[in-house]
Parts: C-alpha cells; structure tokens; sequence
C-alpha cells in the first residue's frame, strides 16, 4: 500500500456557467484510510468524484491521485475503482458474467477474473445468484453486486458514491462491514448523507459547502473525541461540577439542562494518551463524590455538521 496522501488537491475548482460547483479546494486524503466527503445537496461531493476520476475537467486548481496529476493518471490500470450513486448493470448478463468481463477490463485474464470474482461475490453473499441477469436484481442485491465490482483487481483507491442510499438499516450494515473488510489493501472514500454512518466507518472525513471545503481530519479531531468528554452523574451538585473544573488538564465543564450531563473540555499532557486522560478525568470525578452513570467521548459528528454547514 502507498504512504502519504492517496489524494491531493490544490485551489481545484470547477465551474458550470454561471454555477461554481467545487471552490478552491484543498484535500488530502490519507492512504490507507476509510474517507468520509460530507456536504449537503449540491455541496460540490459529485463533482469532486468526477474530477478525480477524471471524467470531469476542472476549470482550474490540481488533483493528484495515486501520486499522478490525474490528467496523467494511466487509464485504465486497475489502479482506481470508482461506483457511481445510480450505477446501472447489464440487464441481460449474468452476475458472473459481468465480474468476470469487468475483471478482465482491469488487466487480469478470464481465469484469474472469474476466481476473484467468486471470492468477492462469497463475500458480499452473491455467489448463489451468480446465474441472475442484472434485470432480475433487488436493490439490496444490486448495491451489494456494486460494491464487489468496485474491488476487483486489487485497485489501491475505490470511490462509492452514496452506497448505502435507499436501503434498509439491515443491508445498509451488510454494505459497511463489507467495506470494512475490503478495504484493507485499498484506500476507500466514501462520500454519504448519513452522518452516523459515516462516524461509525470512516477513519478521516471532510466536509464541503458550496463547494469549499470547511472541515477535514481525522475522525477523532473532527468530533473532538480526545478533547472532550461528557459524564452522565446522577447527583451533580456545583462544588462537585467545581471541582472537576480544578482537574489537571480540565480547561472547562459545561452542564447540561438535564442536570446530569456534564461537558469536561480537556487537554492532554505529553506523553498521555486521550484514554488515560479521561479515565484520570473519571477517577477525579468519583473523587469528589460523583455517581458516575455514563461517559461519552466527544461530540457525534452531527453536531461538528451543524457548527460549520
């Protein structure tokens, strides 16, 4: 796998007409991570895919992907993947067909094409509709079917394009532990609605409006989850919220108006880890007298969303 940035932008912008669609962007896009790009409708996530898959040009500003200016990047290679939101499949091929066609598309003979494709279809739980036309698949089926086309051929970068959209929280979670397991050789970004989704899969995310970025990093920077910590104590009184304030590292604490959620806003020492300072934070607060019930680390990125969209 490559080090660095599987990813890199500079002021790339594109503009359609009158419209500016992506504004001077700037992204770095770890390799080897799990990406979240985040940004309500029209925010520019859709262009930004195009113009790294280079089947939009941009107006101006750079992108390199996989360490090539992307008008250079060798196509096709096998090297990138990308699956659009409404990808549409062959209606008269069979499952099989399709996996073995588009894996000899990336390099690989008939042979290895079709081992690799039962490999990625056992994983996805499709190797039992390998005979289905594309015209007979359910949506579940289909998106499932996408997904493991998007990993043929070992590429090194896989962009999915809304992959969870329109199903049901069942398959939707099927779609995310895939991924998870797939994406081990492979820097994979996502780009989603679903903020929760989102926390839960993606080691790093940005977010754009209007076409510029806003917010990016790692997914502890972005909800604050070694900066913050809140205490759910069932008898919090104001020498005990006092006291936890006079914490070592403690910069401030913020009651909630339930009365029992105790925001603490820390920093860490050198040297100490973001586990060891909330479990000190906790051992303070027992301390002073408080029934601790519950601790949750950081903000949900949800709220990060609200605070720069």
């Amino acid at each position: 796998m490559r080090t660095g940035f599987a990813i890199e932008t500079s002021e790339l912008t594109k503009v359609f007409g009158n419209l500016v669609a992506v504004d001077r962007l700037n992204l770095q896009v770890p390799a080897g991570s799990i990406f979240g790009l985040l940004g309500p409708n029209g925010a520019g996530k859709t262009t930004t895919f195009s113009m790294i898959c280079g089947f939009v040009k941009p107006t101006s500003g750079s992108a390199t992907v996989l360490g090539y200016p992307v008008n250079q990047f060798p196509w096709p290679s096998g090297l990138l993947a990308a699956l659009p939101q409404d990808a549409k499949f062959h209606p008269d091929r069979t499952v099989m067909d399709s996996m073995v066609f588009l894996g000899t598309l990336t390099g690989m003979t008939r042979e290895e094409s079709a081992s690799q494709a039962s490999e990625l279809l056992e994983r996805v739980d499709l190797l039992n509709v390998g005979n289905k036309k594309g015209a007979h698949l359910s949506h579940g089926m289909a998106k499932r079917f996408g997904i493991a086309q998007a990993f043929l051929g070992h590429p090194e970068l896989v962009l999915l394009d809304e992959p969870t959209a329109g199903l049901d929280p069942r398959n939707a979670y099927t779609i995310r532990q895939m991924v998870r397991a797939l994406a081990g050789s492979a820097t994979v970004i996502v780009s989603s609605h679903n903020l929760v989704e989102v926390q839960d899969l993606c080691t790093h995310a940005a977010i754009i409006s209007q076409g510029r970025l806003v917010s990016s990093g790692s997914m502890d920077s972005l909800t604050s989850r070694n900066q913050q910590v809140v205490l759910t104590i069932m008898n919090m009184t104001v020498p005990m919220v006092e006291a936890i304030g006079a914490l070592p590292g403690v910069e401030g604490v913020v009651p909630a108006e339930n009365g029992t959620d105790l925001k603490v806003v820390y920093v860490t020492s050198a040297g100490l880890q973001p586990d060891e300072a909330v479990s000190q934070i906790i051992a303070g607060a027992m301390a002073a007298g408080a029934t601790v019930s519950g601790v949750k680390r950081g903000q949900d990125l949800e709220e990060r969303y609200r605070e720069v969209t």
